[in-house]
């Protein structure tokens, strides 16, 4: 096995695993592959790039990979493929490599039966005794452009959605289909949106469209579950098991993926976990949950305080939400926005108003921002105030997303219940990435600036406390 705990160990298929390989190994009445065409599609953490990374390397390493001939007892023979070549793809380089890390693992790891066989390098593996070869690739049709892999996988699949990913799947697949016996893997979890490439094979699948020699897995919640609207942990549990075979033999944790379960919108938890096709283009709250939040503001400037700005010159809002903690543990917040005037925000006065806050509050923890987004930065953070550059696009910001979530669902957040800070909270709608999901604008573009900065001020409050190496300065009147 490649990275995780079980890292070194030898691999041990459950009988779903086993099913799955000697379905993609059956053979038509002339010895050739019946399926040349596979689609898997099942929960998160299921076990689907280690499954990829063993059907490559038994294209590249394996002995009795493809027929040779018939046994007089009816089985049938194999033999090495000549020139295998395996080609590995996903629509990010993190991604593509999961799979390529497992399939290096069964050449590097101490122990292992194939150790030493082949040279393992981070893109490439080269057979050294046979003329068969792996690489990883870019979703882009000109890496993909020349292949002629005779196994093509290609992971989370539902990621690939732009016109340049399409292109590079078809060049890909039209170099595999020049190998005899060739076989192409796609692997996903569910997407959201039937539209895309991935989504119309789905489609197809599941309207019963598949040929004979196109095999369709696909393992979700059933309907009852899935309807569910507010599901306790016994019906979550249960989807998960029904959307992920590991977790139904209990190799996985499921209180583990329950406990991730809860910890993402309700939207994502579903397509990740129960393998369910559900649109973003939604609340990423449930239903009432930013309303729960509403109650009486504690006026204290002696409060811890933390700051989440979010800036837009021309165009959009400008967001500055305050949170401070109170003494029983909830944490207030509060939002200041500025729309346009004649097509632009005025920055100054934005300004001001991080200086009125550093002035008056008497434990300003820290002030997070995207300097991309707030040109004046390096000089409020000159002037002394406590400046966390908050980049927009950047792993925090995913984490921060989950812990505002999780901050309004739980009703640790106070709120007062001012309608445009609401407006804005409730107009954001998630958006998923292969690095996790954050908010975006909805089909309708509205603002939704107070969203980011109520996440980036929450990220700050897990943050140390600024070491204040100087004296703030103060060049302005408040």
């Amino acid at each position: 096995m490649g990275e995780g705990d079980l890292f070194g160990e030898p691999a041990r298929l459950t009988p779903e695993q086993q099913a799955l390989f000697w379905k993609l190994a059956e053979l038509e009445e002339d010895g050739s592959r019946r399926f040349d065409f596979a689609l898997i599609s099942k929960g998160k953490g299921s076990g689907k790039s280690p499954e990829l990374a063993w059907v490559g390397n038994i294209d590249i390493a394996s002995d009795c990979c493809v027929f040779k001939e018939w046994a007089p007892n009816g089985n049938p023979r194999g033999q090495a493929r000549r020139n295998a070549s395996v080609i590995v793809m996903a629509a990010s380089e993190d991604q593509a490599n999961l799979i390529f890390a497992e399939m290096r693992a069964s050449f590097e790891v101490d122990g292992a039966p194939m150790r030493g066989q082949a040279l393992a390098m981070s893109k490439v593996i080269e057979m050294t005794k046979r003329k068969s070869s792996a690489k990883r690739i870019a979703a882009t049709p000109a890496q993909a452009d020349g292949s002629k892999g005779s196994t093509l996988l290609v992971d989370e699949v539902h990621e690939m959605v732009t016109e340049e990913h399409e292109r590079a799947l078809t060049v890909a697949e039209a170099g595999t289909g020049k190998r005899t016996d060739s076989l192409t893997v796609w692997a996903s979890t569910a997407g959201n949106d039937l539209s895309t490439l991935f989504g119309r094979k789905v489609a197809a699948g599941l309207r019963g469209a598949f040929g004979r020699n196109e095999l369709f897995l696909y393992l979700h919640a059933d309907d009852r579950i899935a309807n569910d609207p507010d599901p306790d942990d016994a019906t979550v549990a249960e989807g998960i098991k029904q959307a992920n075979p590991l977790a139904a033999r209990g190799v996985v944790s499921v209180r583990k993926l329950v406990g991730k379960f809860r910890g993402m919108p309700l939207f994502r938890a579903k397509r990740y976990y129960w393998n369910l096709w559900v649109p973003t283009d939604q609340s990423w709250l449930p239903a009432g949950a930013w309303d729960a939040c509403k109650g009486e503001l504690i006026v204290d400037l002696d409060l811890p305080t933390w700051v989440g700005a979010d800036m837009a010159l021309k165009r959009d809002s400008a967001a500055v939400v305050k949170i401070q903690r109170r003494l029983d543990g909830k944490l207030q917040a509060m939002s200041k926005i500025w729309y346009p005037d004649g097509g632009l925000i005025d920055q100054t006065e934005c300004d001001d108003y991080l200086r009125l806050i550093a002035s008056t509050h008497s434990d300003l923890q820290w002030i997070a921002a995207d300097e991309a987004w707030w040109p004046t930065l390096k000089d409020l953070e000159a002037e002394g105030l406590p400046i966390f550059r908050m980049p927009q696009q950047g792993r925090n910001m995913v984490i921060a997303y989950t812990l505002t979530y999780r901050a309004i669902v739980d009703q640790i957040i106070v709120q007062d219940g001012a309608p445009d800070f609401a407006d804005q909270i409730s107009s954001a709608v998630p958006n998923s990435t292969d690095r996790g999901w954050t908010l975006r604008k909805g089909r309708h573009k509205r603002r939704i600036d107070s969203a980011p900065a109520l996440a980036g001020g929450m990220f700050a409050t897990t943050l140390a406390p600024p070491v204040k190496e100087k004296p703030l300065q103060k060049p302005w009147v408040v």
